[in-house]
């Protein structure tokens, strides 16, 4: 019998694995063997007699992957010890060498961190005589593991008995053993994690879940010029470690993983159509002109980041490259927001720059993750009614005739087909996504393999998108001096879109322009739904980014790294009306096909050498010099076809035909120095200066410069300092930082050229050309230059962690476009470097333990941002530039809303407003289109040791407007409340007034400030022993949902929508999709 069960079980065991293989529908990936690995479970054999502890850590560093990191004034690294080791742990060596100092460490992944122990001093402890004398208590054996908030084990955690000398550390597995006594308090500590304290009672098993701590000094940041402890940097850099995020929120791109979740980085998304794009906004806006978005490196390869993917009529939809990036793949996110933080990545960086580092492998056996999701989307949004009013005849009229005695009402008629169950053509769209990955890998070659497939609809029935992803990143040991690191990612995706947002084929025109009764074209406008979802709009991807870096480490004080790649995106636009079957519009039912081809290539190449050196006795240096060389290259054909014979889809059967194509390609050369003085491991001075010359630089404009001065203090490490628990402080760093970076001009902004057309000359066809643009050879790029002063600290025993940022940022030679006369006959005008604009703001983090215990946590994370932007000038002889509702004037912020004010008044009580009882006044500036408050508040509730965790993301907005065009357009439409119902407010009534017949939308230029409740989950993380027990290592299932619910005064759709897309400055919402609301369903299975 016990044989059947095992035998039973073993098949169960293997036959869930295979199951979980094969519904994941991956190709089976390979491993690489482990023999002879060194890991934190390997060993390691050292023979040195009388050897300085410099040299033997220059030997560990040599036979394995771990770097050994420590203060010149904690350890005297020029003393002699003798070490023979035959085969022992890491730790086990380490405990070797140190036992005779005062220093213990920690192991952070392949990072040995040594820390200076903290003693209590015996003339310091003093026994009260009324106290009573204390009994010793007897030691026993505790032991346990130590884990993160998803259960996975960390290894090489530091565990000390406070108040002694006495500590061990977890090993691979996050196991470990230490002797204590009862009452004794063990100090658990890991690198990036706050610390955990326990006291020991009668239990001998203590588990520990460690909680992330988002200020931790001691982290370690990508920088341009290599890794860099976090304690080194003046600047504020976000540092998002987001492996986890996927597992426990409702992620379903990069942006969800950065909503709300760093100061000074608002996301906004265009609408709630599957497969759009957000705007991203870095400390504000620099450039009236040029793009705002910050760019994005993947692995230290630049990468296309064009923000309105799109080449053709779909209204305000606009798919972003930065969501072909898989989330699943993602390891953290660097966030380097001002010029004076990004000054050596140059003329491309002033709006920020975003470093997203990939999964790697890891030394060891094979460790698989598996997940499997569903979820569901839904519209729920109510639209509003299209109104008709009715006198006793039956003949239709308007409140303001009714305030003029012409009209009685005596019905209104009222319907919506978007809201009806009857005629609506919103769907419960459903998603499904699956994915598995693998990492490991031995001492000289490690691996991270990774794929994964994701289907999703959204509420329409003719936008889905269809998306598969596949990494892999390995890295190989070639000598102990040299390392090459390899990073491939492939993108396949398939999205369709709807007709929608800011478009007279859109299905929002149809429905919010519809009839009053179902019984007029089931209450659609001029189209159907039927109609509109014949026609065909896809966007298929094929993308492929690669990356190799090479890390050279000659000396122990030179390093070197060089590394290249390429971002190459292959893009289809491509859209079909049937003949016979699509709208009635601009003759497109008589068929039409527009097929437009992409090519897109973005080369890196970086290289970069620092030198570090001691040079007194507390003062160390590092230098370093640095190259980069960047290049954009896209090539575009389009094609159209009109006319097509009935059945075809092809540009062949089209009787008109057009073509054309486009090359755009620029070029960027940079170097740079960097010089930084550390002194004692406390106080961190940097200067650098970068020099760029690109080829959208004008002619006669030669290199640009971009410096920087940046200093950090950790004064609380100084010795008057000592006495700062008193106050609750643990630990405080001051630091500011200066300097500058650009934005360079378009391709074709600086260069004099010529288009080509056709003509005819007598009865001749010939062909020529005609002045594109007059060029201008001294154009430069704009140039931002910002200053920053903040602080970090924690408090009150870590359990509060606190940052604030004051930044002022001032772009100068902002490029204007200039008109000049017709008369000269060289085209309309010209880009100049003529405009100057500020941004300043106050950035506040707060990262809190409420409640911790060993079974209930409680914290609650803040981020704030408060910006005010205004443009300081324009240039002279320069008008301000208006694009509908909004201007760039100066004295104000950019792209503010302007209108003519309006006063109004019922003079007769009549409960009615006519056209006479509205005056309009001046044209007046309403307000800016971003908000200048951004706060989120980030809860986390866990309880039943970690088996369950509740997390949350609220979001509050304030300060900025928003156009309501959709309500304007409804007006000049007549279909609308205000116009229609008598029982409509008498503001809504005069602003329709205002708008309808005295031609200001003032009324409709609404305060769009909003509460949004962004997301829930909640996770339940499986106990180990029912893990194993299936054959896993880990089990956890988390429900989530997205776009809860929103609090505003906004009148409109929804106050967050975009109808241009990632527009620069446009925000008006017109015709928009709402955003929808999402749930998801996700298992996450290790093993």
């Amino acid at each position: 019998m016990k044989s059947t069960l095992c035998k039973s079980y073993f098949t169960i065991k293997v036959d869930l694995k295979m199951k979980i293989t094969a519904l994941l529908l991956l190709v089976a990936l390979f491993q690489l063997s482990a023999k002879n690995a060194y890991s934190q479970k390997g060993k390691i054999s050292m023979n040195m007699e009388d050897a300085t502890i410099e040299s033997i850590f220059n030997e560990i560093e040599k036979q394995t992957d771990f770097n050994i990191l420590y203060k010149n004034s904690t350890l005297d690294t020029n003393r002699k010890v003798t070490v023979k080791a035959d085969k022992v742990k890491i730790e086990d060596l380490m405990d070797l060498i140190l036992k005779e100092t005062n220093v213990s460490f920690e192991i952070r992944r392949k990072l040995i961190v040594l820390l200076e122990k903290k003693m209590v001093p015996r003339t310091e402890i003093k026994t009260s005589s009324l106290d009573p004398p204390k009994i010793k208590q007897q030691t026993m054996t505790v032991t346990g593991m130590v884990t993160d908030q998803q259960n996975v084990p960390l290894g090489g955690v530091s565990i000390v008995i406070r108040g002694t000398t006495k500590g061990v550390s977890t090993n691979f597995d996050g196991q470990y053993e230490i002797e204590a006594s009862e009452g004794d308090i063990l100090v658990f500590s890991y690198i990036g994690f706050a610390k955990h304290e326990v006291q020991v009672a009668q239990e001998t098993v203590i588990n520990v879940v460690m909680k992330a701590d988002l200020m931790d000094l001691n982290e370690v940041i990508v920088t341009a010029t290599g890794v860099r402890r976090k304690v080194e940097m003046g600047n504020s850099i976000a540092n998002l470690n987001v492996a986890d995020d996927v597992k426990q929120r409702p992620i379903s791109n990069v942006s969800d993983l950065l909503q709300g979740q760093a100061t000074g980085v608002q996301i906004s998304s265009s609408g709630g159509s599957t497969g759009m794009g957000s705007r991203i906004r870095v400390r504000g806006s620099n450039s009236a002109s040029l793009s705002n978005e910050p760019v994005i490196y993947i692995d230290g390869i630049l990468i296309n980041n064009e923000a309105n993917s799109i080449s053709f009529e779909t209204g305000g939809q606009s798919p972003s490259r930065l969501n072909d990036i898989n989330p699943e793949d993602i390891e953290s996110i660097e966030i380097i927001k001002g010029p004076s933080a990004a000054t050596l990545y140059g003329s491309i960086a002033a709006n920020g720059v975003i470093r997203i580092t990939t999964k790697k492998g890891k030394q060891g056996e094979p460790r698989w993750s598996a997940f499997m999701e569903s979820g569901l989307v839904e519209d729920v949004t109510t639209y509003p009614l299209n109104y008709q009013a009715l006198d006793s005849q039956g003949n239709p009229g308007f409140n303001f005739e009714a305030a003029d005695g012409t009209f009685v009402p005596s019905t209104v008629n009222s319907f919506q087909p978007l809201n009806d169950p009857r005629t609506s053509p919103f769907r419960t769209g459903q998603s499904y996504g699956a994915g598995l990955s693998v990492s490991g890998g031995s001492e000289v070659l490690t691996y991270f393999l990774s794929g994964s497939l994701t289907d999703g609809e959204g509420v329409l029935p003719v936008n889905n998108i269809k998306r598969t992803n596949f990494r892999g990143n390995f890295g190989a040991k070639i000598t102990d001096d040299l390392k090459v690191n390899l990073t491939t990612g492939y993108t396949n995706s398939n999205l369709e879109l709807p007709l929608n947002d800011n478009f007279a084929l859109a299905l929002m025109s149809q429905g919010l322009n519809g009839a009053s009764s179902i019984d007029v074209n089931n209450g659609w406008g001029e189209f159907t739904p039927d109609e509109l979802f014949t026609i065909d709009t896809r966007q298929r991807i094929n993308r492929f980014t690669s990356g190799l870096e090479i890390l050279w480490h000659p000396t122990e004080k030179l390093n070197v790294r060089a590394s290249g790649g390429l971002d190459f995106t292959s893009r289809w636009d491509s859209q079909f009306f049937p003949t016979g079957e699509a709208p009635a519009f601009l003759n497109y039912d008589e068929g039409a096909r527009f097929s437009n081809r992409f090519n897109d290539f973005v080369y890196t190449l970086d290289m970069v050498g620092s030198y570090k050196t001691d040079l007194w006795e507390g003062i160390n240096s590092r230098t370093s010099l640095g190259f980069q060389y960047l290049q954009n290259l896209s090539q575009g054909t389009f094609a159209t076809g009109l006319l097509l014979v009935a059945g075809s889809n092809s540009i062949a059967g089209a009787a008109v035909t057009q073509s054309n194509e486009q090359t755009i390609e620029s070029r960027t050369v940079g170097v740079f120095l960097e010089e930084q003085i550390g002194f004692s491991d406390k106080l961190f001075v940097t200067g650098a200066v970068r020099a760029d010359r690109g080829s959208s630089f004008g002619a006669s404009f030669n290199s640009v410069f971009y410096p920087k001065v940046s200093a950090s203090w950790l004064i609380s490490e100084e010795e008057f300092f000592n006495n700062s628990d008193k106050y609750g402080i643990s630990s405080l760093r001051l630091r500011g930082a200066w300097g500058a970076s650009g934005v360079q001009p378009g391709t074709n902004d600086a260069l004099r050229f010529f288009n080509p057309i056709a003509a005819t000359l007598d009865g001749q066809s010939v062909t020529g050309v005609t002045i594109g643009s007059v060029g201008n050879t001294g154009l430069s790029p704009e140039r931002s230059t910002e200053v920053e002063f903040g602080f970090d600290a924690k408090l009150l025993s870590d359990k509060i962690g606190f940052e604030m940022t004051y930044f002022n940022k001032r772009t100068e030679d902002a490029l204007i476009f200039r008109q000049l006369p017709l008369s000269l006959g060289v085209g309309e005008g010209r880009f100049e470097n003529l405009g100057s604009v500020k941004n300043s703001g106050i950035e506040i983090g707060l990262n809190t333990r409420i409640i911790e215990t060993d079974k209930f946590f409680f914290g609650l994370d803040f981020v704030g941002s408060f910006i005010d932007n205004e443009l300081i000038e324009l240039g002279e002889g320069i008008q301000p530039v208006i694009f509908g509702q909004q201007r760039h004037v100066e004295g104000f912020p950019l792209g503010g809303y302007w209108d003519e004010t309006y006063t109004y008044n019922d003079a007769n009580g009549d409960g009615f407003i006519g056209q006479n009882e509205v005056q309009v006044g001046e044209l007046g500036y309403l307000g800016t289109p971003f908000a200048t408050t951004d706060i989120s508040f980030t809860p986390t509730l866990s309880f039943f040791e970690n088996q369950f965790v509740l997390k949350g993301l609220l979001n509050y907005r304030g300060g900025q407007k928003l156009y309501n065009n959709t309500g304007s357009w409804r007006n000049g439409n007549s279909n609308n409340r205000e116009l229609n119902d008598p029982n409509a407010s008498l503001e809504d009534q005069a602003r329709a007034v205002a708008s309808k017949f005295l031609g200001t939308n003032a009324g409709y230029i609404e305060d769009a400030s909003f509460w949004r409740l962004r997301e829930i989950s909640l996770t339940y993380n499986a106990p180990g022993t029912f893990s194993s027990k299936l054959g896993f290592d880990r089990i956890s299932l988390t429900l989530s949902g997205q776009n809860l619910g929103v609090w505003t005064d906004y009148s409109g759709l929804d106050p967050e929508i975009s109808s241009e897309g990632q527009a620069n400055f446009t925000t008006e919402e017109f015709l928009s999709q709402p955003p929808v609301r999402s749930w998801k369903a996700r298992l996450n299975l290790s093993f």
